[in-house]
């Protein structure tokens, strides 16, 4: 169980100059599966920091149930943890900041110490938002083309996540004005982009450059497409286009209501 900082406390107090906010989307889950993200409301922090010390997560933390299609935006301060038996794609800001709550190190599962937790949990206590509950959700879908889904996954400031289906040989086009990140879920495929063709196979991933303006996927397929969002353009315009009303838009992640931010007070301050 862990947590990454947002942008404010990065800046504050990792000397980052952002944070990490991140999102799964779930590719296979087993029965039962399930996931800690969130503290679950009316926690206050000294009863999280009581849980944490005592390892007892699911006394504070929401546990929310994992199927496959879903997708679970976490922006930065939600503590949060996910498997086993799941198989997740993450998108997420370039960060490798963390503060975890485990009496072992997730590097390599060395034990932690009576003072190095303590002190975890101290940072963690600073950076935690009480506040932030996301739950999972099924994405956003439109038609564009006869048996060709494209599914708006998540979206926000950082990132945008878009899952593309093409049940026939019909190709699969995608124009874009910004880099993307092409990965596919499923059996191979033929991708042509600019002046390169080739195959990209089951659980590749294509890094497609911004100046090719256009890849095409033949048929069937199905893949995924990350990329920094222009978000009007990108993502409120079509889902607009497309007969979404505002409030379903924001679900994706980027329209999630700005809270007053419950900062715990430190131990070792009045």
């Amino acid at each position: 169980m862990h947590l990454h900082a947002d942008d404010e406390t990065a800046r504050r107090l990792e000397g980052q100059p952002h944070g990490k906010t991140e999102a799964w989307h779930i590719l296979d889950a087993a029965p039962g599966a399930t996931a800690l993200c969130g503290v679950k409301e009316g926690v206050t922090a000294d009863r999280l920091r009581a849980a944490l010390e005592a390892q007892d997560f699911d006394a504070v933390l929401r546990r929310l149930p994992v199927r496959a299609g879903e997708t679970l935006y976490v922006p930065g301060g939600t503590p949060h943890s996910f498997g086993p038996d799941t198989l997740v794609y993450e998108i997420e800001q370039t960060s490798d900041i963390q503060q975890h709550a485990m009496r072992w190190n997730m590097e390599d599962g060395s034990p932690v110490g009576d003072a190095e937790f303590g002190a975890n949990l101290d940072m963690l206590m600073r950076q935690v938002d009480l506040e932030t509950r996301p739950d999972f959700t099924p994405g956003l879908s439109i038609a564009v083309g006869d048996g060709v889904e494209r599914v708006f996954l998540c979206a926000g400031p950082y990132f945008a996540l878009e899952r593309r289906r093409a049940g026939t040989a019909e190709p699969l086009l995608h124009s874009f004005a910004t880099a993307q990140i092409l990965s596919n879920a499923d059996a191979p495929v033929r991708v042509r982009t600019g002046t390169w063709s080739g195959e990209l196979g089951r659980a590749e991933t294509l890094l497609v450059p911004a100046v090719c303006e256009e890849v095409e996927i033949t048929g069937p397929a199905d893949v995924l497409f990350g990329y920094l969002p222009d978000f009007d353009r990108d993502v409120r315009r079509p889902l607009l286009d497309a007969g979404y009303p505002l409030r379903i838009i924001a679900t994706l992640g980027a329209g999630t209501p700005a809270r007053k931010r419950v900062r715990p007070v430190p131990r070792d301050r009045p």
